[in-house]
């Protein structure tokens, strides 16, 4: 926001009483017939209203002129203002992929309906993710297993399980022994409403479009504006050999998905030129997995504190809060941990070591995770 030290020499607001004294003194000064200005009378009262409208007014143009500039306006007023760069703000998507149906029984043909229900158990706080069948789909007869695609229930990054979570089948489906999301299920990401500070950045990045030459802002800029992507990295430094670049993308997931690639090329394809070679690619996931202890006070109760400490360190670890992608500080966990759990007195690590920090197109997430809980004290 503009300061309003730079806002009040540009458009001060008086000050009600004192602009009220103002005019009373100009209307004196000019021997104006009425001279009647108490409180309560019918003419103090008709400039009141005028005063109080003026006041409002200035106070409306002080809003304009804030929101006049890109790095300063309000979120409504930003999203008005983004098609003059040729911009819009990404969408919300819900999450698509695939569970897999495991049977013990499966001489005979099953069909998995239209609208079906999955889901996952409850997290710390009750909540289930929920995903329903997008096409009827059959499990021939003679299948062990089978795939149908789903749909999340609603949109957001939160729906980009890592596999293994969706597990139970709301409606009971004869010989299937087990239902899950397996590693790389996820067809489509999801993702939330575009962060409105990450808009307001892309925004302003929109003059490296107008660059005549395909630059490498100008490719992530434009490779960007895609929903479902979080972050994009260019090696334009001849990768694979002369004319080679390679455009590496973070999904909202994390590992860019086929679909998502194929979008992203469609997007930025008008910027290769006839000698040029594009590489569309996923940044490198790696899992990494975390075990600690958790140190309460001494006579504090651990119940419930594990299933909260997991909720804590899976919420911080989500890709769309991070800052650095490629990097894991022990810190920052320790920090959200004493923060969320009000006796924590402190926090080991046996996973991992030392801090992790990777190379930019390298992504850090979450793999299995270990918590202990222990009274200070305690064995």
């Amino acid at each position: 926001m503009i300061s309003e030290e730079i806002l009040d020499k540009v458009c001060p607001v008086p000050d009600e009483d004192e602009e009220m004294e103002r005019i009373r003194n100009e209307l004196e000064n000019e021997g104006f017939i009425i001279n009647n200005f108490n409180k309560g009378g019918i003419f103090y009262l008709i400039i009141r209203i005028f005063v109080t409208i003026y006041i409002e007014i200035k106070t409306l143009a002080r809003t304009v002129i804030n929101n006049l500039f890109i790095k300063h306006a309000d979120e409504d007023w930003l999203e008005i203002k983004a098609p003059d760069f040729g911009k819009t703000r990404k969408e919300a998507v819900k999450a698509q992929g695939y569970v897999t149906i495991y049977r013990n029984e499966y001489q005979n043909a099953l069909q998995i309906t239209k609208g079906h229900m999955f889901k996952t158990l409850p997290d710390v706080n009750g909540k289930e993710l929920k995903y329903y069948v997008l096409e009827t789909t059959v499990i021939g007869a003679g299948e062990e297993s089978g795939r149908v695609l789903v749909e999340a229930e609603e949109s957001g990054t939160s729906y980009n399980l890592s596999s293994g979570k969706i597990t139970i089948s709301m409606i009971h489906l004869d010989g299937v022994e087990a239902v899950s999301n397996e590693e790389g299920w996820l067809y489509l990401e999801g993702s939330d409403i575009e962060d409105i500070e990450d808009f307001r950045e892309r925004i302003g990045e929109s003059w490296s479009e107008l660059a005549e030459l395909t630059t490498e802002d100008k490719l992530k800029n434009v490779a960007r504006k895609v929903s479902g992507v979080l972050n994009v990295e260019v090696d334009a430094q001849h990768p694979r050999g002369q004319g080679t670049t390679d455009i590496i993308i973070t999904g909202t997931g994390g590992e860019a998905t086929k679909e998502l690639l194929q979008r992203v090329e469609t997007a930025t394809s008008y910027l290769k030129g006839n000698y040029d070679d594009f590489l569309y690619k996923s940044s490198t996931v790696i899992r990494q997995d975390i075990s600690l202890t958790i140190y309460i006070s001494k006579e504090a109760s651990t119940t419930g504190v594990k299933a909260t400490a997991e909720h804590i360190i899976e919420d911080v670890l989500q890709l769309g809060k991070r800052e650095e992608l490629n990097c894991l500080y022990m810190d920052d966990v320790r920090y959200a941990l004493k923060k969320g759990i009000a006796d924590c007195k402190r926090v080991e690590f046996s996973k991992p070591a030392a801090d992790i920090e990777k190379e930019k197109d390298v992504v850090v997430m979450l793999g299995s995770l270990e918590v202990e809980v222990l009274n200070v004290g305690g064995a």
